[in-house]
């Protein structure tokens, strides 16, 4: 019998001890239909006028980006409560090749303002992820959609 008891309460300290935050569930995409056999959403209040205005400042300050013309993807992770969790980015040029703007001091600065976007939503119990694309032509941020 106390055998027993020390093997169980050796498995509940185990158990207890893998603490795994929302941030570490299995990420789906915000547009997916397929959690739970529902249509789901993530979006942050204000939609994509929130997003652009987030991006306003750098989109005015950064006028002679290296290389000139590319893109830039920016993968943020939103847990079930709608609170960020981390962030991918991706950089490419206009042959789809990976770069680097600004040496990578651009992306940076973008990362920092992704992180701190706040007023998300999520319709599903699920982590999921939404991505923001900026158009880079002629050295400057073009588009952010």
């Amino acid at each position: 019998m106390k055998k027993h008891f020390v093997i169980l309460s050796i498995l509940f300290f185990i158990s207890c001890s893998e603490k795994k935050s929302d941030c570490d569930d299995y990420s789906e995409a915000y547009w997916s239909g397929t959690i739970s056999g529902k249509m789901h959403n993530t979006r942050i209040k204000g939609e994509n006028i929130t997003i652009r205005k987030a991006f306003e400042k750098i989109k005015k300050t950064e006028t002679n980006i290296e290389p000139k013309n590319g893109f830039i993807t920016l993968k943020l992770h939103i847990d079930k409560y709608g609170f960020f969790c981390s962030q991918k980015k991706f950089q490419i040029d206009t042959n789809y090749e990976p770069i680097q703007f600004n040496n990578g001091k651009l992306i940076k600065k973008l990362e920092l303002v992704a992180s701190d976007l706040k007023g998300w939503s999520n319709d599903t119990e699920t982590k999921t992820y939404y991505l923001i694309r900026l158009t880079i032509k002629d050295g400057r941020i073009e588009e952010i959609f």
